[in-house]
């Protein structure tokens, strides 16, 4: 059973605002759009293992996807946690073509692609530090002894692994997607003693998601681009780049001659996920190039958003338009 579905990392989405709302002339957009492929090819890894879920034995098993929780000042991340009665399963999932080599704990995984060696962190170190965390929130919920086992899972059917003779933790805990049902198997087998009860099973499921802090990074400050340098205005959803003018309570589009009522919304969502979740009157005027702040006013009541302060002071809070846009595309299949 999933206890807490996995979502799209808003990074996809921020990071897409961004390239979209970048300075024309500016030189990272190679750096941003490689970021992007990265995260969504992460993303994807993510997403075809739940085909290979399905064959798990059903009973009893409970998926937590993408917990993010803080520890000791560090905030560590599972893509997929399974609670069994009998033990835990982190499972890490990676969606790197090439040929993988491990050397060692101490090395690197060195990936081989195109006759180009590229480092990557060791991904069995990575879950070995987030069994450290875990197995620590464990014991303050008195749960000493539940077994934690955890996994590197290769999604993409083009990469090869290749492991260092003496590296026999690796060669044990990373495995491709179709050996995960008898990964699995071979687990229960190994932690064959229940635990948790089921009212144990819950309190700590309940325990977790209340600790999951989801991740809002500042993609502007990440790449070190300044925010008043975002380009402003309300983008045409067929032209995408044309700047639309605001003409009779509506949206026009001079290069497909069409009208947009609604236009500005992917605007509001650009400045929530780019600059802040809050916006004044005259901070949507001046980024969504209006005339005056009643035009502002008039937009942002008319989005029924929640606020604070009088009309003066007043500022709209965007966090529920951006949940409304990302949470469609998360349950679009």
């Amino acid at each position: 059973m999933i206890k807490k579905h996995r979502s799209k990392p808003i990074i996809i989405y921020k990071l897409k605002s961004l390239l979209k709302r970048m300075p024309l002339s500016e030189s990272k957009k190679e750096e941003i759009q490689d970021a992007l492929r990265r995260y969504e090819s992460g993303y994807r890894g993510e997403q075809s293992m739940d085909y290979f879920y399905r064959y798990l034995p059903q009973n009893n098993l409970n998926f937590l996807h993408g917990i993010r929780i803080s520890h000791q000042d560090y905030f560590f991340q599972m893509d997929t946690l399974i609670i069994t009665p009998n033990f835990l399963l982190i499972i890490e999932s990676k969606n790197i073509a090439g040929h993988l080599y491990f050397e060692s704990s101490y090395d690197p995984m060195i990936r081989t692609l195109n006759n180009q060696r590229e480092a990557f962190d060791n991904p069995v170190e990575q879950v070995k530090r987030q069994s450290f965390h875990l197995m620590s929130l464990l014991q303050k919920l008195k749960i000493t002894s539940l077994p934690i086992e955890s996994l590197v899972v290769m999604t993409n059917p083009k990469a090869i692994t290749e492991f260092s003779p003496t590296y026999k933790e690796a060669r044990s805990k990373v495995i491709r997607s179709s050996g995960l049902m008898s990964k699995f198997e071979e687990l229960n087998n190994k932690n064959s003693k229940a635990i948790l009860q089921p009212n144990e099973m819950k309190r700590l499921i309940k325990y977790l998601i209340k600790q999951h802090t989801p991740e809002e990074p500042d993609v502007c400050s990440k790449f070190q681009i300044d925010k008043s340098d975002l380009l402003r205005g309300v983008f045409c959803p067929i032209c995408e780049t044309a700047i639309l003018q605001r003409v009779k309570r509506s949206w026009y589009c001079f290069t497909c001659k069409s009208y947009y009522n609604k236009a500005h919304i992917e605007a509001l969502i650009d400045y929530a996920l780019l600059i802040s979740n809050t916006i004044s009157n005259k901070s949507c005027k001046q980024f969504l190039n209006l005339s005056t702040n009643d035009q502002a006013y008039y937009l942002l009541r008319t989005l029924n958003l929640p606020f604070t302060g009088n009309r003066k002071s007043r500022v709209y809070h965007l966090e529920d338009l951006v949940k409304k846009t990302t949470s469609k595309e998360d349950a679009s299949p």
